[in-house]
């Protein structure tokens, strides 16, 4: 590292950030010191920090907060620092680096206290983690047969499945679910059968705590209604001889109270 740059031995993180998961959000605070003495000849002005996180499939320009350019400082004194603060959602398995350039104005001041020379200073630097997966998540969809009722022939338009998943915590700590939804795709509706269904004899719903692999069943019923068979939202649903019936999405906080969310893609079902 170059020693001549007065701000860059402050531009550091740690060298292991720990465990990051996808579905959480990837956070710091990105602090540039002045570490020049009080009385110093030298004056520094215009500290811009800039980020981009660069993930397996896209480099995406961070938003770097507080966003008011009026809350920086247009000159920076002698133990002074500029922090702005990093917030990115992980959306992808693998590979991330967090790049990072920070640019500066520094002035040399002669003894009448006029600009005796001046230049631009700017450097990067790259910060590299990996995002692996909190949930894994198993899904099953099976088709529930109809049955006779009073000896009349079912009818045959009503399409009702059982989808199960299995939510396995993959991360290093506990985990507590706080919510297990389905999003079902028009003209499907879906009912919870899982610890959030009303129950007289309970006060209060206790969300599923998971320890490290701990594994937690949730299941829901995907009916879809009589009157919505062949309509257009029925067609749009058909897909290669399935159904669409919906998405699953999962929030869960970690034992510090971050907040995660996966959201799976569309399942499907056979159709009838």
């Amino acid at each position: 590292m170059d020693d001549k740059f007065i701000l860059s031995p402050l531009l550091t993180l740690p060298p292991a950030f720990g465990s990051a998961y996808v579905g959480a959000y990837f956070s710091c605070t990105l602090c540039a010191n002045n570490e020049l003495e009080s009385g110093s000849e030298k004056i520094i002005t215009s500290v811009k920090i800039a980020a981009e996180m660069q993930a397996p499939s896209s480099k995406i320009p961070l938003d770097l907060l507080p966003v008011d350019e009026e809350a920086s400082p247009s000159q920076l004194e002698p133990g002074e620092s500029l922090q702005k603060i990093v917030r990115f959602e992980l959306r992808e398995e693998g590979n991330h680096v967090l790049a990072v350039s920070l640019s500066y104005s520094e002035t040399t001041m002669s003894n009448e206290h006029s600009a005796s020379s001046g230049r631009v200073r700017t450097f990067r630097k790259l910060y590299q983690f990996v995002a692996q997966p909190c949930l894994s998540v198993r899904t099953k969809v099976s088709e529930i047969q109809p049955g006779n009722v009073e000896g009349k022939k079912p009818k045959i338009s009503n399409q009702r499945y059982a989808l199960e998943a299995q939510l396995e915590n993959m991360a290093d700590g506990p985990i507590t679910l706080e919510e297990v939804a389905f999003r079902p795709k028009s003209p499907f509706q879906s009912t919870s059968i899982n610890w959030d269904v009303a129950r007289p004899d309970l006060e209060q719903v206790v969300a599923p705590a998971l320890t490290p692999r701990d594994v937690s069943q949730v299941a829901f019923l995907v009916e879809q209604p009589d009157d919505q068979h062949g309509s257009s939202s029925w067609r749009e649903s058909i897909k290669d001889g399935r159904a669409v019936i919906g998405q699953l999405n999962i929030r869960w906080r970690t034992t510090m109270g971050d907040m995660g969310f996966l959201s799976t893609g569309w399942l499907m079902a056979r159709r009838r």
